[in-house]
């Protein structure tokens, strides 16, 4: 992986390949065609998708393979272990999938409109699982992008995902926005992104690219990571202000690069940490924003509150309106909680929010993601506030649902 500095952002992208790349289960028909040994193939082919993309394969459970569903209910279970355990895999599925993960680490992405309920629900306030709240058939995969189907997939299926690719991400915080060059930073992702499609164009005439991961230049584009919500606010920044200055921003880079660019937030703590020290180290104007020494010069992830610091359920799981539209996935939020959450404390959360994140509750049992910093460690799981539950007073009939 390369990252690149510029005054105010970073470029992060491969050597000779794609950054980061998403794909469909159907791939896995062709990589697998027996039974027997089919699991096991499956694994090796996304092992070596993965070791190809720095940034991670995002795995969409859009179909069940065929060799998968004749096995038992026990192999079953194991395949999506030992799936969910392989580095660089983001595993993203359907509320009725959950049924063949146990509680333990965090392993993938619930897709739907509704909050999940019984075990998958179960396994969501577990923190097993995590929710992004999708309408429809769509795939916005969190620290990926949005991810076209239907009409425009390879076999014309309704829920086909299609194979898709990131050259790299241009990250910024949020108070830098306004005072960055657009046409400076397009000629350098311009220039990056010929070196990319020259040097990936030998590793393809060389025979050095996964077959099972079919690639297209033209569903190949680049991803803005946005973070530091909460320094911005303190700042007093207006939200309204930063969708059209990231509109405006993604409208110059799609001119210069002729392709798609995503917008989402970056969750990337280091990232954080040297936007913040670049900040501080070379005097930029943002800089007013960041907290004042000794505390460690780093921005906050994401857009809302710092994750790991006691605070409100709310302002961690906070998603801007004004940005709802210009983001291809919701932001992440990390709630850490000093019990499991009940259905009634995670639906009176959900009534609260204006905009729903992708949701992911971290209770005392769960632990939290790392990398650990001593500089900014995570707050005991007692010290956060308790989920409410409007539920938890009220006497239940004696009959239940006859009365």
């Amino acid at each position: 992986m390369r990252l690149t500095e510029g005054k105010g952002y970073f470029i992060r992208c491969a050597i000779d390949t794609p950054y980061a790349g998403w794909t469909g289960t159907r791939v896995l028909e062709c990589v697998a065609p027996t039974a027997p040994l089919s699991p096991w193939m499956a694994l090796r082919a996304l092992n070596e998708m993965t070791s190809l993309l720095p940034g991670g394969l995002a795995l969409v459970w859009d179909a069940e393979p065929s060799w998968l569903q004749v096995l038992g209910g026990d192999s079953h279970t194991g395949f999506f272990e030992a799936l969910s355990t392989l580095s660089g895999i983001s595993l993203h599925l359907r509320e009725a999938a959950a049924k063949h993960f146990s509680q333990g680490i965090f392993r993938g992405w619930i897709h739907g409109p509704d909050m999940p309920t019984g075990l998958a629900g179960d396994l969501w306030r577990h923190g097993a699982l995590g929710w992004v709240p999708d309408a429809g058939k769509a795939w916005s995969l969190p620290d990926f992008g949005h991810v076209p189907h239907g009409e425009t997939a390879l076999l014309s299926a309704s829920d086909e995902v299609v194979p898709g690719f990131l050259w790299g991400e241009l990250l910024l915080p949020l108070g830098a926005l306004s005072s960055l060059d657009a046409e400076g930073i397009a000629a350098n992702l311009e220039a990056i992104q010929i070196e990319l499609e020259r040097a990936f164009s030998l590793r393809m005439a060389e025979g050095v690219w996964p077959p099972a991961l079919p690639f297209q230049r033209k569903r190949c584009g680049w991803r803005v990571g946005i973070l530091g919500g909460t320094e911005f606010q303190g700042a007093s920044g207006t939200w309204e202000a930063a969708a059209e200055g990231l509109a405006d921003l993604v409208r110059v880079l799609e001119t210069r690069l002729k392709s798609s660019v995503q917008v989402g937030p970056c969750h990337d703590p280091e990232v954080a940490y040297l936007l913040g020290l670049q900040a501080m180290r070379e005097g930029l104007p943002w800089r007013n924003s960041l907290a004042l020494p000794p505390a460690p010069p780093s921005f906050t992830t994401g857009l809302g509150a710092d994750a790991r610091v006691p605070s409100p359920l709310e302002s961690r799981a906070a998603f801007p309106l004004a940005l709802r539209d210009l983001l291809q996935h919701p932001p992440i939020a990390l709630l850490r909680v000093p019990a499991v959450p009940s259905e009634g404390a995670a639906e009176a959360l959900l009534a609260r929010l204006a905009a729903i994140p992708a949701l992911r509750w971290l209770p005392p049992d769960m632990p939290p993601p790392g990398p650990f910093n001593p500089e900014q460690p995570w707050a005991a799981a007692a010290d956060f506030p308790i989920p409410s539950d409007p539920q938890a007073g009220v006497q239940l009939g004696l009959f239940g649902e006859w009365e």
